[in-house]
């Protein structure tokens, strides 16, 4: 056999070595899966995720830049962020799984409420209103009085805030553009409704004498 023979055989051989490398990485690829966990049955915001309303399932790879929710929901005692659908693919912000706590708070003219909704809650102390909680998620109600989902490290606080007849208003939100401020007064709130901060209008100049008329 000649050299060139040879080599032409080794060349072809590595061919076939990559070229069946590569097939079977493919294939491997292709038939690769994700273990996630899906909504079985419509939830409201706050409701527990449980063997009555989540499962985990699998679906194709689809690479590292989905953020699922890997752990255990069921472990967890988690609760859902907001409203999903049955069918729902859960994300890691679809979940709420840090320690919670369910205070009642009482609320001064509160807008319609109900299970599942959020809500910032301002308190007003000395003349100044300040955001006291963002997006929290409503339990239940009666009358003006709400049960909160608060974080379990905050509950001391809000419980001082009632004890102490604190006043409370509440507003439906997402949270989304509401300004981060540390406190507003009366003369604040007016001056941002009045649009204060609008360049003001130039006075009109005064008329000029008539031409031609002498005093």
């Amino acid at each position: 056999m000649s050299r060139n023979v040879l080599v032409l055989l080794v060349g072809l051989v590595v061919f076939i070595a990559v070229a069946i490398a590569i097939y079977l990485q493919i294939l491997t690829s292709a038939r690769a899966s994700d273990q996630v966990w899906a909504v079985t049955r419509p939830v409201q915001a706050g409701d527990p995720l449980t063997r009555d309303n989540v499962q985990r399932t699998r679906i194709p790879h689809s690479g590292d830049g989905w953020d699922f929710y890997t752990g255990d929901l069921i472990a967890a005692h988690a609760r859902a962020a907001h409203a999903m659908a049955a069918g729902t693919i859960v994300f890691k912000d679809d979940v709420l799984d840090q320690d919670l706590a369910l205070v009642t708070l009482t609320l001064k003219s509160p807008p319609p409420l109900a299970h599942g909704q959020t809500i910032d809650v301002y308190a007003q102390v000395g003349g100044r209103t300040l955001i006291v909680g963002r997006r929290l998620v409503v339990d239940g109600v009666e009358g003006s009085s709400a049960s909160i989902w608060v974080p379990v490290t905050d509950e001391p606080a809000w419980i001082a805030l009632q004890a102490n007849s604190v006043a409370l208003f509440a507003a439906r939100s997402s949270g989304v553009g509401v300004p981060e401020v540390q406190a507003e007064s009366i003369d604040d709130a007016l001056a941002v409704l009045s649009g204060a901060g609008a360049a003001a209008v130039a006075p009109a100049p005064s008329p000029s004498p008539a031409s031609g008329r002498r005093p």
